[in-house]
């Protein structure tokens, strides 16, 4: 499958999109702490610390294997539609993320791949090599049935239409 580049047009809508997001919001990467202060491990999941998200550390249709701390097995590869459905009867509170929260995942870590793959370690999977993209539960305003996403491989931002298959990625609010 051929990635389209990521336009102008949805760099600009983006970047509206994002900019109303607090600035405290962003992680000053110069001074940045250190992973274990920004994400507690616990296993199978990870909680993000200032954000009170906490994460499944493995792709939907992955297995957690807690004897490798990695993931097994191939991510779910579904339409918009069918991930937000996905998580309709979970009684745990699992759910598809906004594109906020996902970014908010690179923002913490800087972007920086060697951390992503020690919280993320289904990153390093063979069907995530050339991109990893993981959908949003966040429409486009303008344009129906558009939804965004982000690859963690490149960082693009982009949306694309809800039957078009991608990777589902879970996350639950904490207390």
């Amino acid at each position: 499958m051929t990635k389209k580049p990521f336009s102008l047009t949805t760099a600009a809508t983006l970047s509206l999109f994002l900019s109303a997001f607090p600035a405290a919001a962003q992680l000053d990467c110069s001074n940045k702490p250190a992973l274990q202060e920004r994400f507690t491990l616990e296993g199978a999941r990870l909680k993000q610390t200032g954000y009170a998200l906490e994460w499944k550390r493995c792709a939907e249709g992955m297995t957690w294997q807690s004897d490798t701390q990695s993931c097994s097995g191939e991510p779910m590869q579904v339409g918009q539609d069918i991930a937000a459905s996905h998580f309709a009867e979970n009684t745990e509170g699992w759910r598809l993320p906004t594109i906020r929260e996902l970014y908010g995942l690179l923002d913490s870590t800087c972007a920086e791949k060697e951390e992503l793959h020690a919280l993320f370690p289904d990153l390093t999977a063979p069907a995530f090599v050339d991109y990893a993209d993981f959908w949003s539960a966040t429409g486009d305003q303008k344009l129906k049935g558009m939804y965004y996403y982000l690859d963690f491989v490149t960082y693009a931002l982009d949306f694309h239409s809800q039957g078009y298959s991608l990777a589902v990625r879970a996350v639950r609010d904490t207390k």
